[in-house]
C-alpha cells in the first residue's frame, strides 16, 4: 500500500507524526506535573493519603459542628438571662410641692423584658429629700402608683436602649407640672 509512495513523503509524514506524539506528551507531561502540584497543595505535602486527609476534614467538621451546638446552646442561656435583667427604664422628673422651685424629684422605674422589676420615687422638699422603692411585677405593683410612677412604667416598657446620643434625649426625662402622689 505504501509501496507507490515516494520514501521522501513517507519520512516527512512520519516525522510529522512523531513531531505530534512528542507535543502530546510534552503537553500531557505538563498537565501531569501541574494536577501533582494541584493535589500536593491540597494535601498539604504532609504525606497524607486522600483517605487520610478526607478522615481530617470529616473530624474537624464534626469538631466544628460540636462547637457550633455549644454556642447555640450558650446563646440560649444568655437570651434568657438577659430577658431576666433590668435593662428597661424609665424616668420622668417633677415638682410635688408648690413652694419648691425646681424639677428635683423624680421616679424611675428599672424593668426587664417582662415588665417585671422596680419604680424608685425620690420626693425633694426644703427640709428633707424621701426615696420610696416599690416592687412591680407585670408592669403592676402591689403598692399604690402615682400618676410619675405609672409614666416612668410605660417609659421603660416603651424605651430601648442605644448607643445613638440624640436617642438619650429623647428618653432621659419627661417632665411634668403634676404635683399629685399616690
Amino acid at each position: 500500500m505504501l509501496s507507490g509512495l515516494p520514501v521522501d513523503l513517507i519520512v516527512i509524514v512520519s516525522l510529522l507524526i512523531a513531531v505530534l506524539s512528542l507535543i502530546v506528551a510534552i503537553f500531557s507531561w505538563a498537565s501531569a506535573a501541574r494536577t501533582k502540584r494541584r493535589i500536593t497543595r491540597v494535601l498539604r505535602g504532609g504525606g497524607i493519603n486522600i483517605e487520610e486527609s478526607l478522615e481530617k476534614t470529616y473530624d474537624a467538621a464534626l469538631r466544628a459542628k460540636q462547637t457550633v451546638s455549644t454556642f447555640d446552646q450558650r446563646l440560649i442561656l444568655l437570651e434568657r438571662k438577659q430577658a431576666q435583667t433590668l435593662s428597661k427604664f424609665g424616668l420622668v422628673r417633677f415638682n410635688p410641692f408648690d413652694d419648691t422651685g425646681a424639677d428635683l424629684s423624680f421616679s424611675l422605674a428599672l424593668l426587664n423584658d417582662y415588665g417585671d422589676g422596680m419604680v424608685m420615687t425620690s420626693l425633694w422638699g426644703r427640709n428633707e429629700v424621701r426615696l420610696y422603692a416599690k416592687p412591680v411585677t407585670k408592669r403592676e405593683s402591689r403598692y399604690a402608683l402615682s400618676q410619675e410612677e405609672r409614666r416612668a412604667i410605660d417609659l421603660a416598657v416603651t424605651t430601648r436602649l442605644s448607643t445613638d446620643a440624640s436617642s438619650d434625649e429623647a428618653h432621659s426625662t419627661a417632665d411634668t407640672s403634676s404635683s399629685s402622689l399616690s
